[in-house]
């Protein structure tokens, strides 16, 4: 029972802390699912010790949760084993007799699922939890005998009296119920260590056990303490009383020890709270003009489940001899369900370069379409063809395929392609893409007049993109037809922000010169194209410590941000950008605004430093040639360093911004300000992979 207090007390105490922490600090949505291992120490109580002998033992559970918001649903399957041993010697010590003592544990599996309450609050965790199911109870076999000790005579055994037997026969199953909590700490991103407490029972005695004993005492006949070889003697001849009962109790026991639990869906309750991904002109609510705060990771938003259309048949890069052979398009719609969805299938011929020579379009309201009932009549020429199909109540646009009608016994097609992005050019994305040619003809050779156009890559609209061909193979290669033969190509591209998707094709010579039209030809195309964001961004953290903004001197329209940058990994660069900027004055007329580009919203050298060097690259105005530009205000600075830089790195950015008008200061023009900015960090060190972060700082000039 004291135990058992002592667990509720505890239970009270930290349930009690964890929601004044939740009151005092804003939470994050807890994870969609948690699982988790974990073990310690199982300690009977109650009639569970005193009746069956159970001692103090171990337990072992794995767990799982889903939750709805703070409160969610759990199942738990464990196993407890308390051994018997030291309690059933030590109840015999009184005896005063040596008895020899076999005994076995109390074995007992379990599975049960309750509700769960999860707080959370930094780095740290709270989790209440109930549980009720199903317990099962292992039989279990105690036994004590009296063992004379003298030696035995020519080599028979010692004999030996059966003191006392226990014996539970039969599995023993009952309901249970449990209550606990865990506490634990987020050591790395979605993974947490916790330590942990419950309390266990079942809902009723349901251990049963037969007892048979007799008390030994009454064996020493003279009282003597000793039993010798002639009582001994005597008793094997006479009439042994044992006593016969029935013992039942409840299975209870105390657990306690340690676990680890990984977040699946959400962040985690346990992990920094962070600021709203890539909302650069809202306004934040963060400590004004000093504190810490931990940038915006615009891959850790959550993301939303939307419509998607896939292009099914014909497959890509088909060939057909006609169009009766191409018999149905079909595709298929995924995501969140349309009512009445109404689709558009547009199908073009292509020429060299995507240029568009015939379109044919239909209009339907099921998801396949024969081809016959786009194409009008069978009268197809041969050719390239490029299709894809649109939802029109939505927009929603499926991927695009190609196919081929010709004649010619060609075997053409494109495989293992690929596509990485390399990183940023200014505003530009560089990407590479990769993939396998393989042909095999009994038409002819697979050439291209012109090793400069035989390849086309182009944007979503189908506009041409200017590309680089690259190892392995610098120009495109003549491959034979009389085998089959795969050649490995990679070109690189470099496209604006306004480019969604990449296409690309190879385009081969007329292999047959009578007025047949025989133009091997194969496309494809990457619809989605990947984040310039690496995976490792997902799992990387930054932070601004100790930040403190204040004037720059008695400017009154300069702001020097000063404090450290942590990283939770190794970086090679850092580059700061001035996103935007707001300011409100009051009175409103004492701040005339911008009336430099020093005061536009600007960093300013050679105040600036990053790791205590002010040698940065600046992203400012010097092509014009106009005398009175400043090459020292810019919106992007960036540092780079050979060495990984590791732990605080200290930064002092001078931002100019509008102040109050000549003859005032801070003190007759209170300005509050909001500052927006994107700062990449480099991770790579020939500074090619890089991560975004954002931030809004509110401050102002008090």
């Amino acid at each position: 029972m004291k135990k058992l207090t002592t667990f509720i007390f505890c239970v009270c105490i930290t349930m009690g802390y964890a929601q004044k922490k939740l009151n005092e600090i804003k939470q994050k949505n807890p994870s969609l699912f948690d699982i988790g291992v974990q073990t310690g120490i199982a300690s009977p109580t109650a009639s569970f010790s005193d009746d069956v002998f159970a001692d103090q033992g171990n337990f072992y559970e794995l767990s799982g949760s889903y939750y709805f918001s703070k409160i969610g649903v759990g199942l738990s399957l464990g196993q407890l084993s308390n051994p018997t041993e030291n309690k059933l010697k030590s109840s015999l010590d009184e005896t005063g007799y040596p008895i020899q003592v076999t005994s076995e544990k109390w074995k007992t599996s379990y599975y049960g699922i309750g509700p769960s309450y999860k707080m959370g609050f930094n780095k740290f965790e709270a989790v209440a939890f109930a549980r009720a199911g199903v317990l099962s109870v292992k039989p279990t076999r105690l036994k004590g005998d009296f063992v004379f000790r003298e030696e035995a005579v020519s080599g028979t055994p010692a004999e030996a009296i059966a003191v006392f037997n226990y014996d539970a026969k039969e599995t023993s199953q009952s309901g249970f119920y449990t209550a606990g909590v865990k506490f634990g700490y987020n050591i790395i991103p979605r993974l947490n260590l916790y330590i942990t407490a419950n309390y266990l029972s079942s809902f009723s005695e349901h251990i049963t056990m037969e007892r048979s004993s007799t008390d030994i005492r009454n064996f020493d006949f003279n009282q003597d303490g000793v039993i010798d070889r002639n009582e001994f003697a005597e008793l094997q001849f006479g009439q042994i009383d044992y006593e016969t009962s029935t013992t039942k109790t409840k299975l209870q026991t105390l657990n306690y020890g340690v676990g680890l639990t990984y977040h699946i869906g959400k962040a985690s309750a346990g992990e920094r709270p962070s600021l709203k991904a890539n909302d650069l002109d809202s306004k934040i609510t963060v400590p004004l003009n000093s504190g810490s705060i931990v940038f915006t990771n615009p891959l850790k938003k959550e993301k939303v489940q939307q419509e998607e259309l896939i292009a099914v048949l014909p497959k890509n890069n088909s060939v057909f001899n006609d169009a009766s052979e191409l018999k149905n398009f079909t595709w298929k719609l995924l995501g969140r369900d349309i009512k009445n969805p109404q689709y558009i299938i547009e199908l073009t011929k292509i020429g060299r370069n995507q240029t568009s020579k015939r379109m044919y379009v239909e209009h339907t309201s099921k998801t396949s379409l024969a081809a016959m009932q786009v194409f009008k009549d069978t009268k197809v020429s041969a050719g390239q063809y490029r299709w894809k199909v649109t939802e029109t109540t939505t927009g929603t646009t499926s991927n695009v395929m190609f196919f081929t009608f010709t004649s010619c016994e060609i075997d053409f097609a494109i495989s293992n392609e690929t596509i990485e992005c390399l990183g940023y050019e200014g505003n530009d994305r560089k990407y590479k893409i990769c993939f396998d040619s393989t042909y095999s003809s009994t038409s002819g050779d697979l050439t291209f007049a012109d090793i400069s156009s035989g390849l086309s890559v182009y944007d979503q609209s189908y506009a041409s993109l200017s590309y680089t061909l690259t190892s392995p193979n610098p120009t495109l290669v003549t491959q034979i037809g009389a085998s089959s033969s795969t050649v490995s190509y990679c070109f690189e591209v470099t496209v604006p922000p306004s480019v969604t998707a990449i296409g690309f094709g190879l385009q081969g010579d007329d292999l047959d010169p009578s007025p047949v039209l025989c133009q091997p030809g194969v496309s494809n195309n990457f619809d989605e194209l990947p984040d310039c964001f690496c995976n490792e961004c997902e799992d990387i953290e930054l932070s601004f410590d100790n930040f403190n903004i204040e004037l720059n001197g008695t400017s009154g329209n300069q702001f020097n941000f000063n404090g450290e940058l942590n990283a939770n990994v190794p970086i090679y660069g850092i580059e700061f950008q001035i996103q935007s900027y707001s300011y409100t004055s009051a009175p409103s007329a004492c701040s005339e605004g911008v009336g430099s580009v020093e005061e536009s919203g600007v960093i300013l050298m050679p105040g600036t430093s990053i790791n205590g060097s002010t040698a940065l690259q600046l992203l400012n105005e010097t092509v014009s040639g106009n005398p009175s530009s400043n090459n020292n205000a810019t919106k992007a600075v960036k540092y780079t360093s050979t060495a990984p830089l590791t732990g605080g790195i200290p930064v002092n950015l001078t931002v100019g911004l509008p102040g109050p008008i000549s003859g005032f200061d801070s003190s007759c023009c209170a300005m509050d300000y909001t500052v927006c900015v994107k700062v990449k960090v480099f991770y790579d060190e020939s500074n090619c992979k890089s991560c975004v972060f954002t931030h809004c700082f509110n401050f102002n000039n008090q």
